[in-house]
């Protein structure tokens, strides 16, 4: 089936029963969309609606309210994720917030879109931690689609595309809604928050689209049997390990596509890593030059004619690609000498006793935040804080001098992630900032509907530890409700105390532990479960007032 672009889809595109999406098991046909994509943008017209910020957790919903946005003559604001914190530092960015498609009895007359003039806007953090605004238009975004249909869309045929990454990124919007929708490929409008539930969705030939963090916890996933192996499992933003691209062959099947690229390129890149220095080729269109000793320059179909994005991206250009050799913009300045924090977090991790590694400042101190290899934690036990630190700074000291090397040092069971698998710079300086936390270390997010689902690791100097037993450390039950409550305020909107509580504790919850926490609105409750692994450690409910 051939490409239609998303400024004609609903005009003039496929016949009124062609699938779109699927919504808890029923299909929304292409003829149901136009009508609710009809009926939003006579809504918007008539509240002369300039600007939309857009944030639903369904993604077909989504796409409806991006395509009447679009037909209104609006601007699409896109926040990167639907929190509430996100969303009220966003409040500014526009005249209007929708959480769904907004319904009317009229309905607005769906001429083809401009597509050079509909316009989009992302927001990032780039290299500096601020945030910055990026606009792109839909013709951007429709050549891009184009690009990825070249590559891949004869092997993929018509198969459904399930998803584990939010559509509200880039990446989730391109490859779970854009890309499907212009193919004629149904999409899940739900978005699936373990690997058992979309391993039991894939009905038939599928693909996945999921972030490296998600292919990372592949652990105690049986492999699936002979044909029933997705089609593809593309995966962006962050870092994949050589172990958890391979584990993902052998449990799922397939090896995963991964795609290089950011909210201002668009994919650029793509590799199927059968090796530890598997360069990263460039897809069709994109140009890759370097400058300076090796910073990345990209020309691409995905930019606006002419543009050339001058990355901070560290490459070594290969035969039609290049290796990547990492940030080259993450530069401090310690005791007056520039400190290139990619290059020595890089050091570090190489270290015999270092498992991961990530830096931060605290004011004007430089501080690193490491997870130990199995074996250090019994040298650490063993030597103390103090030798093992200092063993740690001789090994570095050959390559870094030692004025620039870290002052402060926290050992963590696991590093804190943001929803795609990257690292979270703000929780980073927190832990670095607090000697004894008083909040677990988030490694990943699922949000569903008025659910939430939260990875935690638990430091071993958090506060609620100390002194709770002498001898035994255990995580109080007082603490665990109080996370609960406090992770529902943030996650699920609670903005009241829990009236009573029903609990029931299993099993001690220990420091170093690594947890998921579910968290549930139901019937005037908040439930509650800390899970370790297949064991429940705790679980609840907490009676909201009326």
């Amino acid at each position: 089936m051939s490409l239609v672009p998303l400024a004609a889809l609903l005009p003039q595109g496929r016949p009124d029963d062609a699938v779109v999406a699927e919504r808890a098991g029923a299909p929304l046909t292409l003829e149901e969309l136009r009508h609710r994509v009809a009926r939003g943008a006579a809504v918007l017209r008539a509240r002369g609606a300039r600007r939309v910020l857009l944030a639903t957790e369904d993604a077909a919903d989504f796409l409806a309210a991006l395509l009447a946005t679009l037909h209104a003559g609006a601007t699409a604001v896109m926040p990167p994720n639907a929190q509430p914190g996100t969303l009220e530092a966003l409040a500014g960015e526009a005249d209007l917030l929708l959480a769904a498609p907004p319904e009317g009895e009229a309905e607005a007359v769906l001429a083809p879109l401009d597509a050079e003039a509909c316009r989009l806007e992302f927001f990032t953090s780039g290299s500096t931690g601020e945030r910055k605004r990026l606009g792109k238009t839909l013709a951007q975004l429709q050549r891009e689609v184009t690009t990825l249909e070249a590559m891949w869309g004869e092997r993929l045929g018509q198969a459904r595309v399930l998803g584990m990454v939010s559509h509200q990124h880039i990446f989730g919007l391109t490859f779970r809604l854009l890309w499907p929708a212009m193919a004629g490929r149904p999409f899940a409008a739900h978005n699936h928050f373990a690997w058992e539930s979309l391993v039991a969705d894939l009905r038939g030939p599928g693909i996945a689209v999921v972030s490296p963090a998600h292919l990372a916890r592949l652990e105690g996933l049986a492999p699936l049997p002979a044909g029933r192996a997705p089609l593809a499992i593309f995966t962006a933003g962050a870092p994949l390990a050589l172990e958890a691209a391979q584990s993902c062959r052998a449990v799922l099947g397939v090896l995963p596509t991964e795609i290089f690229g950011s909210t201002e390129t668009g994919a650029i890149a793509w590799r199927w890593q059968e090796a530890a220095d598997t360069p990263w080729q460039a897809l069709p269109g994109t140009e890759l030059t370097t400058r300076d000793g090796g910073l990345l320059d990209i020309r691409s179909p995905n930019l606006a004619p002419g543009e050339v994005v001058h990355s901070a991206d560290r490459v070594e250009l290969t035969a039609g690609g290049f290796r990547f050799a990492g940030r080259a913009d993450r530069i401090v300045k310690v005791e007056g000498k520039r400190v290139s924090l990619t290059a020595l977090e890089r050091d570090l991790a190489d270290l015999p006793e270092v498992a991961e590694a990530a830096l931060a400042m605290r004011g004007e101190t430089l501080g690193a935040l490491l997870v130990l290899a199995p074996e250090a934690r019994g040298t650490l036990a063993g030597e103390g804080r103090f030798r093992f630190e200092r063993r740690l700074r001789r090994a570095l000291a050959g390559t870094h001098e030692p004025s620039a090397l870290p002052r402060l040092w926290r050992f963590l069971p696991a590093l804190p992630l943001d929803p795609m698998g990257k690292r979270d710079r703000v929780a980073l300086e927190a832990l670095l900032a607090e000697a004894a936390p008083r909040e677990p270390i988030l490694t990943a997010l699922r949000p569903g509907d008025q659910a939430v689902e939260l990875d935690i690791a638990l430091p071993a100097s958090l506060h609620w530890f100390q002194g709770h037993f002498p001898g035994f450390a255990i995580l109080p039950g007082v603490v665990q409700l109080h996370w609960a409550v406090l992770y529902g305020r943030r996650h699920l909107g609670l903005i009241a105390a829990a009236a009573s509580a029903q609990v029931k504790f299993r099993r001690p919850i220990r420091p170093d532990d690594q947890l998921t926490l579910a968290l549930a609105v139901q019937r005037g409750r908040l439930t509650f479960a800390y899970r370790r692994g297949a064991e429940t450690c705790s679980s609840g409910a907490l009676a909201l007032p009326a």
